[in-house]
């Protein structure tokens, strides 16, 4: 079911992550000043799929004939076309907001799959299987997810099985029968705080000796243990930054204090191998998006420089430095 983003700010007020902006707790991420632009470039996505406008671009027919629609930032292309459909919905929201955040799901359940396939070819297992599912319940839902992906590192001259302190890397702790325990750090995490859900992904290739390391799971925001220190997102407050305190990105450090994660949201556990092979399938996804945020962003960038000419006067065609400067951001 889309949402919108009445219904995007509802569901995150029925949430209570941990979250601490400035040193201070967050009792709602859907109402405390420091977040709201970031809340509101992630709405953005979500109103979109409902006007009539945009909503051709923003939304994906399920393949399976049931009539539903999804959310273009969720899906994962199925051919050139919907490649480019994605370059030009995520270049749009960046036109109004700087920063679309919310495409990054789409894109790391695209390296998820492909990494999940060859791991079971490999392996055999239920990896496939479960991303599938989480996939399915995650487009369903219309949910926000955030990615997990880059992680502290601690001292960069050592691996991370051989880390003074192992958190500084995120890692399986305990293995149940019902699931898994992980700690550790991940860092530079786009939107968490107005995520529905985090994605944890293994940020580097892996050895046999960083098994423990090579992790790839799904958590809810709230889920117990999990700590979020975030900065405030855009310029919240200030009047001078007429667009950044409308529009903005937050980003935290996620602190995983042994958070439990049942197998059914486990895409991978230990099969070291593997990891090089979904950080890269993800990173290749990304990229390309971002041809289309980047190119969002210059819009915006054009669209104020020529705002600035216009309003000291200047005539770019005789302001040959002026001129030069927006030809190179076009």
């Amino acid at each position: 079911m889309l949402m919108s983003a009445t219904d995007y700010r509802e569901s995150l007020r029925r949430l209570t992550p941990r979250v601490f902006v400035d040193g201070r707790t967050v009792a709602s991420v859907a109402d405390d000043p420091t977040l709201l632009p970031g809340v509101n470039a992630v709405a953005l996505s979500y109103d979109f799929a409902l006007r009539e406008d945009t909503s051709t671009l923003m939304r994906v027919a399920a393949a399976d004939g049931s009539g539903r629609d999804y959310n273009r930032m969720l899906h994962v292309p199925q051919n050139t076309d919907e490649l480019l459909q994605k370059l030009e919905a995520v270049r749009l929201i960046c036109r109004y907001t700087g920063c679309a955040q919310r495409y990054l799901g789409g894109d790391a359940m695209a390296g998820i799959l492909q990494a999940a396939a060859e791991i079971d070819a490999e392996h055999g297992g239920e990896y496939l299987q479960r991303a599938q599912a989480w996939y399915q319940h995650i487009r369903d839902a219309d949910l926000a997810v955030g990615i997990a992906m880059t992680d502290a590192k601690g001292d960069r001259s050592k691996r991370p099985h051989a880390q003074d302190n192992p958190d500084t890397y995120v890692h399986i702790v305990e293995r149940r029968a019902d699931g898994i325990v992980i700690s550790g750090t991940k860092a530079i995490v786009t939107g968490a705080p107005y995520m529905h859900e985090l994605l944890v992904m293994p940020g580097r290739a892996m050895t046999a000796a960083d098994a423990d390391f090579a992790v790839c799971c799904a958590v809810p925001i709230d889920v117990e243990g999990l700590t979020l220190v975030a900065r405030p997102a855009g310029r919240p407050g200030e009047a001078a930054a007429l667009f950044s305190n409308r529009f903005g990105q937050s980003t935290a450090v996620c602190l995983f204090d042994k958070v439990f994660v049942p197998w059914e949201r486990v895409f991978l556990a230990g099969e070291w191998r593997h990891s090089a092979t979904l950080t890269y399938a993800y990173a290749t996804h990304h990229r390309h998006t971002c041809i289309a945020a980047r190119a969002g962003y210059g819009d915006l960038l054009i669209g104020a420089g020529t705002l600035m000419t216009e309003a000291n006067g200047l005539d770019t065609d005789r302001a040959h430095g002026l001129r030069e400067a927006m030809t190179d951001l076009i």
